[in-house]
């Protein structure tokens, strides 16, 4: 795109400039490539012109061979998991629960204080057991 100001003389001068600049970087480079890699770019630039087929394998046994192998890790991995994993408890209701306490449930306080059953029976408690809640 050229700006309304400029001249179409002077910008195609700037372009054919640059090509120019352009291909003498790109001879430099040429220049500076060793005689093997030369020689690979121009069998590879004669095997596309003529429409041979790459001489290199396809990457696609390759794709299919890493494939597999994550398939496998990550199976393993679920596996692994799901063995380490404890088997969720069974949720408890009223009825599961036992009626009689067993031996090794432990005691509450009223079952080991005996003085407080006394207490219930004396005297001096009944008008506090009597009284009217308010």
């Amino acid at each position: 795109m050229t700006h309304p100001h400029s001249d179409p003389a002077s910008t195609d001068a700037r372009t054919l400039l640059l090509e120019a600049r352009l291909r003498a970087h790109h001879a430099i480079a040429l220049d500076r490539l060793s005689p093997r890699l030369r020689a690979e770019l121009a069998q590879r630039r004669n095997a596309a012109l003529h429409g041979h087929a790459r001489t290199r394998a396809p990457a696609l046994p390759r794709l299919r061979l890493i494939a597999a192998a994550c398939a496998t890790l990550a199976a393993l991995a679920v596996g692994l998991h799901l063995q380490t994993t404890p088997p969720p408890a069974a949720p408890t209701t009223v009825a599961d629960t036992p009626a009689t306490p067993s031996a090794h449930a432990p005691a509450t306080l009223l079952d080991e204080d005996p003085e407080f059953y006394a207490w219930l029976g004396a005297n001096d408690a009944r008008p506090l057991t009597l009284e009217p809640t308010r």
